[in-house]
């Protein structure tokens, strides 16, 4: 079983490791979702990081021990893997400052905006983000009225398969099917709508999945739950919100 573990470098230079994930956290593995998304700009501050976690944990291992612990440097801005047992250690420095990472054959340096992958005691890649500050201005091929429908629509009925599921629990009449649950066949296209929003809102980091199933439309959303690079709040608390955020329309 391949053994990983996601260390985090936030703009402050504290330092975060995730637990050790027991199984497939190769590059080309489960770990693959971890690239995937440090390349389109998830880990832009330590909120973002936490949610990937429990969400990578949520989908691969479900452990229900702490996640996320602090980690200590002996040397300021040192991270040594000379005694490290892990399989891989994804090291992904999101402050304003330079690192090194000392291995076995000496000591690499792991630039702000990078990730490090350590195999055992030895850094065996850095992959380094690219911010493109002249990209072209973002432009949807769905309204916003358009997709504040779709959701309310998944949001209505997946409130009404809670209902009825519930009933079916609660039905001395139904005590011996209730492996039966119909309701359910009337979302069974929800993930496929959902894959969809996403592509068109080009959606790299699945805030829209955050919002459906983290948050319950929202209606989980407090303040600080999530915030920006400079810790302002990113408000999730309703569809309208969220289309704003996606197409860069946040005032």
């Amino acid at each position: 079983m391949t053994r990983g573990k996601i260390i985090y470098i936030d703009w402050d230079g504290k330092i975060f490791s995730s637990v050790e994930f027991n199984g497939d956290m190769y590059p080309d593995g489960n770990a693959d979702r971890i690239l995937e998304m440090f390349e389109a700009g998830l880990f832009s501050n330590y909120s973002n990081y936490e949610s990937f976690v429990i969400r990578f944990n949520k989908s691969h291992y479900g452990y229900e021990e702490e996640l996320i612990h602090p980690l200590a440097c002996k040397e300021e801005r040192v991270i040594d893997i000379t005694e490290n047992r892990t399989d891989y250690l994804y090291i992904i420095n999101n402050s304003d400052c330079e690192w090194i990472i000392k291995d076995q054959n000496g000591t690499s340096f792991l630039d702000k905006r990078t990730l490090g992958i350590v195999r055992f005691q030895q850094v065996e890649r850095m992959i380094h983000r690219v911010l493109h500050e002249n990209a072209k201005e973002f432009s949807a091929s769905i309204s916003k009225e358009e997709f504040v429908e779709i959701l309310n629509q998944l949001r209505d009925s997946s409130d009404l398969v809670r209902k009825v599921n519930s009933l079916f629990r609660n039905s001395r009449d139904n005590l011996e099917c209730d492996f039966c649950n119909g309701a359910a066949l009337q979302i069974s296209h929800e993930s496929t709508v959902v894959f969809l929003l996403r592509k068109l809102l080009k959606d790299a980091v699945e805030n829209i999945d955050y919002y459906i199933y983290e948050l319950d439309y929202g209606r989980q959303y407090e303040p600080g739950i999530i915030t920006d690079e400079n810790g302002h709040d990113i408000d999730f608390s309703s569809a309208e919100k969220l289309y704003d955020y996606l197409t860069g329309e946040v005032k």
